[in-house]
């Protein structure tokens, strides 16, 4: 497998990558008969995985953790690694659709039958993609998913990346679940908001918004915006606490992977 190089926001693991490198590395993952999920990460989730261990095994567990978030990047060039990117849900699930390079079979696994019909005929028709399948969940509990028929429909189809639209941190937490049920070869990338965004629904924003890191904003109902702005705010703090543990971390010169 592809090396993969990584730096610690607490405890948790995020990747130095791009969307070329995840593309290829998903790609060897399933030429290689491997299989496992991929994590969309933001500072939401990034937060949660340090205050609760049953979610950071899950992000520990994963092929790979990108930083969908931009405070995760500015994480990351703190500890002097400029080459840190961005990797945007969205964008990657548009870029991997229109991909002809590594024989990509998709299957999608959240929303509505309307949404996932719409899916179908865009990726299908637009992109060219090969849409092996899809599956709209139950709203219930994870508790109450049928994973052993979800797992028997994904590896009936042929699927090679099936994509789960959730919402973090319940798709990761179905990912590491799925995982062990699947045939191998399979990769499951979680990208929330990613089939609405595709669908024209919902705008990734972009300019000064995304540049102060609050991007999720743009993406919220008016009805939820106030208890949102909140949480934000609140979490200023906590990234001004990653920043100080960096900070001095740097100046007793230990490397990135050693926090």
């Amino acid at each position: 497998m592809m090396d993969l190089k990584k730096y610690l926001i607490g405890r948790v693991p995020i990747a130095i990558t791009d969307y070329k490198h995840v593309m290829a590395l998903i790609s060897a993952v399933i030429r290689e008969r491997g299989k496992g999920y991929v994590c969309v990460s933001n500072m939401r989730t990034v937060t949660f995985a340090n205050e609760n261990d049953e979610y950071y095994e899950v992000m520990r567990g994963s092929l790979l953790n990108v930083p969908d978030g931009t405070p995760l990047v500015w994480c990351g060039h703190w500890w002097g690694i400029k080459e840190v990117k961005r990797v945007c849900g969205p964008i990657l699930f548009e870029k991997m659709m229109a991909d002809k390079e590594h024989g990509f079979r998709h299957f999608f696994l959240g929303d509505t039958d309307e949404t996932l019909a719409a899916m179908t005929k865009k990726a299908t028709e637009d992109d060219g993609a090969v849409v092996a399948g899809s599956c709209s969940p139950p709203f219930k509990p994870l508790e109450e998913y049928d994973f052993e028929g979800i797992g028997k429909m994904i590896n009936d189809s042929g699927a090679n990346v099936v994509w789960t639209s959730l919402r973090a941190p319940k798709q990761d937490f179905l990912a590491h679940k799925l995982v062990p049920l699947l045939h191998d070869g399979i990769v499951i990338v979680g990208v929330g908001a990613a089939f609405r965004t595709y669908l024209g629904e919902y705008k990734t924003p972009e300019g000064l918004l995304q540049q102060m890191g609050l991007g999720g904003l743009g993406m919220i109902r008016n009805s939820t915006l106030p208890k949102e702005f909140r949480w934000y705010a609140k979490h200023i703090f906590v990234l001004a606490g990653y920043f100080l543990k960096i900070k001095w971390k740097r100046l007793r010169h230990k490397k990135c992977d050693e926090l």
